[in-house]
């Protein structure tokens, strides 16, 4: 067995690795950017993919290992080869992915063969738990949705001026700010978005700030959709974004998200809702957080994430009640986690394995009474080398955390099951969720 390496190279494992992910999974057609800094993971593809698929394999007991909406009605499929005008059946499968949305209807599901399929998409089904709807990439197909070269050519051609790099404002003619449509955009209820591969265009147009999402939920969409198992990147905004229109009770498990955004505004997963679990998501390299919960979400559930290589922290907390457990961070800039002003009250954060210098810190924006409060940080393992950082006075660290090699299996290789010989077995908190053994594990997944 491989483990990781002790003492301060442990800490640093997650900074070193090689091969970058840019160069490894480079989306069709970019143009080159900047160098990426340091502290971003550097994964060859086939790595990345080894990784992802071993978090999407980690078994939270207690819980389905595939958390697909069971529907029993109508199946419609697409293909590139298909005809916007046939039945979309399996015969005579429909041709585009924009058309197939507009047919989407409760307790049905759409099936997309493998191939390219062009953005911006609009999905207004308002389903519901008893008869929700789905659009999944056909079992083993790889489906691409990007955006097509003459909507990119059109956006272009509106731009009057444009910031260096992508980083501030482009204008148009009349002096206005510019923004490019979600590939995605979900409007209804109890959707599902699945097995996708969604590249953005972050290097193909002169970005403004708040542009360009994956997957959006946009006027009073979102209750009770699920983003699963699809893998995002490139784009200048967000990998998945809830727009603050009131959408809740979202699940997001299992995405591999990485490579996106521009400025500090733009992250892997933007949560400003409510009820909102992220599960087993492989977020990396965003410009600004991995995670933001801002800017008073209520009880956002992140459990056995890996959270690296971002520009900021891996994840800002700035509502009550949230749980963050079982996660790996590493290698983020600034620090694992971020507990944001008063809103952030009564969060726990425990059983995760920090390899992040600091693990954790706060902001009050220089008032004390906007400090976090009634937060908990307990039960976790830092690995040596790094610090547990700031906690705010009226927060508390317990006295359950530890400095130890966490002996996970190859930490380079962001393979983070424990080995026989871990410490962080039957060390961890209960948190409510399943466990076997006598205590619940520190890090992603119970040691069977």
């Amino acid at each position: 067995m491989k483990h990781s390496c002790p003492g301060r190279i442990l800490a640093i494992a997650l900074s070193l690795l090689t091969a970058g992910l840019a160069r490894a999974a480079e989306p069709p057609k970019a143009l080159t950017r900047q160098s990426p800094p340091p502290w971003h993971v550097r994964l060859t593809r086939s790595q990345l993919l080894a990784a992802w698929t071993r978090l999407r394999k980690v078994q939270i007991v207690g819980l389905p290992l595939d958390m697909r909406f069971n529907i029993s009605g109508q199946a419609f499929y697409v293909s590139p080869v298909g005809d916007d005008g046939a039945d979309g059946s399996r015969q005579s499968p429909w041709r585009t992915l924009r058309h197939a949305a507009t047919q989407l209807q409760p307790n049905s599901v759409i099936y997309l063969a493998a191939g390219t399929y062009h953005g911006p998409v609009v999905v207004q089904t308002q389903a519901s738990s008893e008869a929700p709807a789905a659009i999944r990439a056909a079992e083993g197909e790889q489906v691409i949705v990007t955006y097509p070269d003459d909507f990119i050519a059109a956006e272009k051609a509106k731009v009057h001026t444009a910031p260096n790099e992508g980083r501030t404002r482009a204008m148009d003619k009349q002096g206005q700010e510019l923004h490019y449509p979600p590939l995605i955009d979900v409007r209804g209820r109890f959707v599902e978005i699945n097995g996708l591969r969604l590249i953005g265009v972050r290097d193909r147009l002169p970005h403004n700030l708040y542009s360009e999402n994956a997957i959006s939920f946009s006027g009073k969409g979102g209750e009770g959709c699920r983003v699963l198992y699809n893998e995002i990147e490139n784009v200048g905004h967000c990998g998945v974004k809830e727009m603050g229109h009131g959408g809740h009770s979202i699940l997001i498990e299992g995405n591999l998200i990485h490579d996106v955004g521009q400025t500090h505004h733009d992250h892997g997963i933007y949560a400003p809702a409510d009820d909102v679990a992220v599960r087993k998501n492989l977020l990396l390299n965003a410009t600004g957080y991995g995670l933001h919960a801002y800017s008073s979400p209520k009880r956002v559930v992140a459990t056995h994430n890996i959270v690296a290589g971002n520009d900021h922290f891996g994840v800002i907390l700035a509502g009550p009640d949230a749980l963050v457990a079982h996660n790996v961070f590493g290698s983020n800039h600034l620090g694992g986690l971020l507990f944001f002003r008063s809103g952030c009250k009564g969060c726990v954060v425990k059983n995760n394995i920090f390899y992040d210098d600091p693990a954790v810190g706060f902001d009050q924006m220089g008032d004390a009474k906007e400090a976090p409060s009634g937060n908990v940080l307990d039960h976790n393992c830092l690995v040596p080398g790094t610090h547990p950082g700031n906690m705010s006075p009226q927060d508390s660290t317990g006295s359950r955390n530890r400095q130890a090699d966490p002996m996970v299996m190859d930490a380079r290789a962001f393979d983070f099951r424990l080995s026989r010989r871990s410490p962080c077995i039957d060390a961890a908190a209960d948190v409510g969720l399943g466990f076997l053994g006598k205590a619940p594990d520190i890090g992603l997944s119970e040691h069977r």
